[in-house]
C-alpha cells in the first residue's frame, strides 16, 4: 500500500514541475477586457507554450519555450516544425509580456504559420483593472 502511495505521490510530483517549468512567472501579461476563455476541448498534451519577455534596458525581445531561449522568433521555426510533425493538432499558448512591441508577437505568428502551425492563443488578463485579484481560466486566458 505504502509503495502505490509512493509512486503516485512520485507522478503527481513529476507533473507538476513539468507545468510549472513552461510559465515564466515574471511576465506582466496585457489586460484584454473582451477576451474569452479557450475552448475546453483543447487538451494540454497539444498546447506549446511560449513566454516572450521584454528587456527594456535593450528594448529586445525574449523567446522562452521549455525552458531554452531564443533571440529571434525565427529560431524556433525548426522546434516546431518538428513538435507538428509529432503532433498536427499541436497549437501555440503565447504568454506575452504587455511591454512585448507587437512586430515581436508578429514574427512568432509568421513563424507558427511557416511551421504548419494553424492555432495561436494568447494568455492574458482580463477584470485587472477592477483590482480583483484574477484566476486563471482554461485555455491559459486569465479572468476575474
Amino acid at each position: 500500500m505504502v509503495d502505490v502511495l509512493l509512486v503516485l505521490l512520485l507522478f503527481f510530483m513529476s507533473i507538476t514541475s513539468t507545468e510549472l517549468l513552461k510559465k515564466v512567472k515574471n511576465l506582466e501579461l496585457a489586460e484584454a477586457k473582451n477576451a474569452t476563455p479557450d475552448e475546453k476541448g483543447k487538451r494540454k498534451t497539444n498546447e506549446i507554450v511560449l513566454n516572450v519577455g521584454w528587456n527594456s534596458s535593450n528594448s529586445t525581445a525574449i523567446f522562452t519555450m521549455d525552458g531554452v531561449q531564443y533571440s529571434a522568433a525565427g529560431d524556433m521555426q525548426e522546434v516546431f516544425s518538428s513538435r507538428v510533425q509529432q503532433n498536427p493538432r499541436a497549437y501555440v499558448l503565447i504568454r506575452a509580456d504587455k511591454d512585448v512591441e507587437y512586430s515581436n508577437i508578429s514574427d512568432v505568428m509568421k513563424t507558427c504559420a511557416t511551421a504548419g502551425i494553424g492555432t495561436v492563443t494568447f494568455a492574458v488578463i482580463t477584470g485587472g483593472a477592477t483590482g480583483n485579484k484574477p484566476q486563471t481560466a482554461p485555455g491559459g486566458a486569465v479572468s476575474n
